[in-house]
């Protein structure tokens, strides 16, 4: 922690959790809106159809933050978007992005679909790393559940490794289930910070779509960076509850190497530090609405 710092004065890599897979990445000078889900609480179908209580999504409102954060963003990053998937860049998304015309950054099988809505589209490469004003991102291949159906089914997209000169490396996971190429990425490629779902989504048929809270844990376990788990608590076909997930990860003494944040929360990052906050103050209590939490992570 750093005592009596301040958000504007933080120099680090801020990463603020909006809801489900939207995050805010503040790297070097860029400000990255990933994956804009953006609709009002129950403005968007349910994904479970074969359940006695069927709720529609999202599950919550954004947070009070969220406007303001909004606000700086100088592009959006998009893991996946085409074959429905709402959860990852919704109407009210699209319409934000398209009103400001906003820079998109996608992969080569996402960009015509983008450009059909109006957006501002910046293709990356299909293979290997792009270069965007000083910042490189490499994708890695998501898997978005397995077997036939899903596999026919599901748009699987990219997870991105993002390096910028002077700040910690940062892997966004995607949703993907664990495969090969996600513990690679993690112990090949070692990123300082990553960003991975733990939700365990799942329809009423087939298996699960993205990571649980035991795939999660099982990563966190075998890389040596900061860990922040997403898709929580915000759809209805993700069943991990943010409590259970931090008790486990306390149970397999992963302690602040595994955040499990609140929406709403900012959690800050220095690559040159070494200290580290406890979980419980990183991750345990929401903050009052009109503040954004402080934590910083001190990285070796």
């Amino acid at each position: 922690m750093v005592a009596g710092a301040t958000l504007a004065q933080h120099r680090g890599m801020k990463i603020s959790q909006l809801r489900n897979a939207t995050v805010l990445v503040e790297i070097g000078p860029h400000r990255l809106l990933v994956d804009p889900m953006l609709a009002k609480q129950g403005a968007l179908p349910s994904l479970k159809w074969f359940t006695p209580r069927r709720r529609r999504n999202p599950l919550v409102d954004l947070p009070p933050q969220a406007p303001g954060l909004l606000d700086t963003a100088t592009r959006a990053l998009i893991t996946h978007c085409r074959k429905g998937h709402f959860d990852h860049l919704d109407r009210a998304g699209i319409r934000w992005l398209r009103e400001r015309q906003l820079p998109v950054l996608c992969m080569p099988e996402d960009a015509e679909h983008l450009r059909r809505r109006g957006l501002a589209v910046e293709a990356l490469a299909a293979e290997g790393t792009s270069t965007v004003d000083g910042l490189r991102i490499s994708p890695v291949p998501c898997l978005h559940g397995e077997g036939w159906m899903l596999g026919r089914l599901m748009a699987h997209g990219h997870g991105y490794l993002i390096e910028h000169p002077g700040e910690p490396s940062l892997y966004i996971a995607g949703d993907t289930v664990l495969t090969d190429d996600v513990r690679r990425c993690v112990t090949d490629r070692r990123p300082a910070v990553s960003i991975v779902p733990a939700g365990g989504a799942a329809f009423d048929l087939g298996g699960e779509l993205i990571m649980d809270g035991a795939q999660a844990l099982a990563l966190a376990l075998a890389g040596d960076g900061v860990f922040i788990a997403n898709h929580l608590e915000a759809l209805d076909h993700c069943p991990t509850r943010r409590d259970s997930l931090r008790a486990q990860a306390a149970t397999r003494g992963l302690g602040a190497r595994f955040l499990v944040p609140e929406d709403g929360d900012t959690m800050c990052f220095d690559a040159g530090r070494t200290d580290t906050s406890p979980a419980g103050e990183h991750c345990g209590a929401r903050r009052p609405p009109a503040t954004p939490a402080l934590d910083t992570i001190g990285l070796p």
